[in-house]
């Protein structure tokens, strides 16, 4: 039987933080090992007890979820870190990817929706929330003017063009496969050679950039 997913949990509001660490308790695929209420005390928790998984608020007293996200993604690359928050703020989100969030999700989310974006997570996919999700692609791609130009090195095969398309759109690796008709591990494949050649930190980064550089419609 698989090890579970070692979790942090960071939220200054007490209730709030305590209901989500008993709630991720009864899930049997995760553990909670520690809890913050601030990102200085996150860093600090993190350094120490290497979790696999870190749940962080975006707006707290002292240093702040951004912040500390980016200092934890610092220090412990393998980490992966997801943010939670009762903001879509577009600022928001796009500074937490640009400091290595791996996903920014509504406070609002039913539990079970939760669980299965943290599982797609730890699986090496992204998590958005739907209007969160929403708002990212319609900043670029109802902007077409404040696009980059796509560089020289960024082009892509009809292959990796097709899997990146149904990325942005929020597809997981599964779903990826089944639309083009090739395995899992295929899509994979694409997705890493596509990050290592732009040194991108995460699925939600590529996906940005992307349509950022006019890469995907």
């Amino acid at each position: 039987m698989a090890e579970p997913t070692t979790v942090l949990v960071v939220d200054d509001h007490r209730l709030f933080r305590e209901g989500l660490a008993a709630l991720i308790g009864r899930w049997s695929d995760f553990a909670v090992v520690g809890q913050a209420p601030d990102g200085q005390t996150a860093v600090t928790l993190a350094e120490r007890l290497k979790p696999d998984l870190v749940l962080m608020d975006v707006r707290m007293n002292g240093l702040g979820g951004l912040d500390a996200t980016r200092a934890i993604a610092a220090s412990n690359p393998s980490c992966r870190v997801v943010m939670l928050s009762m903001s879509s703020a577009g600022d928001d989100v796009f500074q937490a990817l640009a400091n290595g969030a791996h996903g920014y999700l509504s406070k609002d989310e039913p539990p079970e929706r939760l669980r299965a974006f943290l599982v797609r997570v730890m699986q090496g996919e992204a998590a958005l929330s739907g209007p969160i999700a929403a708002k990212v692609l319609a900043s670029f791609s109802s902007n077409p003017a404040g696009r980059a130009p796509a560089l020289a090195g960024e082009s892509l095969t009809r292959r990796e063009r097709d899997v990146l398309k149904l990325l942005v759109e929020g597809l997981s690796n599964e779903e990826i496969a089944a639309r083009l008709f090739i395995t899992e591990a295929t899509v994979k494949k694409h997705i890493g050679r596509v990050m290592s050649k732009w040194r991108m930190k995460n699925r939600v980064q590529l996906a940005v950039h992307s349509i950022r550089r006019g890469l995907v419609d």
